[in-house]
């Protein structure tokens, strides 16, 4: 099968493109004929290297999936010829955690393109428990799984948002914040994103967030509470840390909630404990989400309500541009890889 695989960590360079062994399913296993995939940062991660976690190499990035169900050794309802989408991470399948359908919380957890070989390639064997039929459009389908459940999770599970909440997204243009913006607006919460480009300001405004504010021009601060007339909003997705978190407990309302997945500013940050403590703020940090929130949230896709909006269209020849894009800070949206 072709695909894009590297032997060793490092920059762009380390990507090829090129043959590579087909998988051989096991029990408990799918072949899928990957048609679609995307690109996210935690691709660029992985190929980097990601701290405390070590992969086999050779090794194909690629979380996302979109495909079709070549063979399966399960007994399940997924069946050859079905489509499907994959959840990202999956447990050991008996702890309390696994048992209540919270996979992700898992100690065991793994994700597909990073622990095992990933989606960016022609062929792709995935655990068959991750998997969920779907029908629609494969390319829509096929970019949305991490954000939109990252999203999903964030917003509905944790955040709880209902009809004129104000949400606050920090870094609003990647596949997380745009996927933000369309759940808060289904389920009638106001959003304000933040952005340092003019030009994804717009973007994010075409795409239906209610304020967006451009930090390298406004003091985020101020904004908020002017936008909110001083009272903060109500949930916080903030995948920065640095120096956002600050901001984030100045604008949080009283018992509000601040959700973090990332930290692209860096993982250590001094903050402000009394201002936490007096407003009886949570902070919430997760890394992925559970194939029950991907069910649920899929569903929007499959029927139109929610539109991933896609920036970018590449092949696997072309993914080495795909994790530029993204290294720069320029990526609007999803990229969109097609493998078929």
């Amino acid at each position: 099968m072709r695909a894009v695989y590297f032997n060793s960590h490092g920059d762009l360079e380390v990507l090829k493109v090129g043959e590579f062994e087909d998988p051989k399913i096991n029990r408990g296993e799918a072949l899928i004929k990957v048609e679609y995939s995307s690109i996210n940062r935690i691709d660029t991660l992985i190929r980097r290297g990601y701290p405390g976690i070590n992969i086999s190499l050779p090794h194909i990035p690629g979380v996302d999936l979109y495909g079709k169900v070549i063979d399966i050794d399960d007994s399940s309802d997924i069946n050859p010829g079905d489509f499907v989408i994959a959840n990202t991470v999956y447990g050991c399948g008996h702890c309390n955690f696994c048992l209540e359908g919270k996979e992700h919380m898992c100690e065991q957890w793994k994700m597909i393109g990073f622990h095992i070989n990933g989606s960016h390639a022609e062929l792709i064997k995935v655990p068959s428990k991750t998997l969920i039929k779907v029908k629609g459009d494969g390319e829509k389908l096929g970019v949305s799984p991490l954000s939109l459940s990252i999203s999903w999770n964030s917003l509905v599970t944790i955040g709880n948002i209902r009809k004129d909440d104000f949400v606050l997204i920090h870094g609003a243009s990647g596949g997380v914040g745009t996927f933000s913006i369309k759940i808060a607006k289904l389920f009638g919460a106001k959003t304000i994103a933040t952005t340092r480009s003019n030009e994804k300001a717009k973007i994010l405004k075409s795409i239906g967030t209610d304020y967006v504010i451009v930090s390298t021009e406004e003091d985020v601060k101020d904004r908020v509470l002017e936008i909110t007339d001083k009272n903060g909003v109500d949930v916080i997705i903030d995948y920065v840390i640095n120096p956002t978190l600050p901001i984030s407990l100045d604008v949080a309302k009283t018992n509000g909630k601040i959700v973090i997945f990332g930290f692209l500013g860096g993982n250590t940050f001094a903050i402000n404990w009394q201002k936490f403590y007096l407003k009886h703020l949570r902070i919430y940090g997760i890394h992925n989400s559970s194939k029950l929130e991907l069910k649920d949230a899929i569903k929007y896709v499959e029927n139109g309500e929610i539109e991933p909006y896609i920036s970018k269209r590449i092949n696997l020849e072309e993914v080495k541009e795909g994790h530029k894009i993204i290294e720069n800070n320029d990526i609007i949206g999803k990229i969109s890889v097609k493998v078929k």
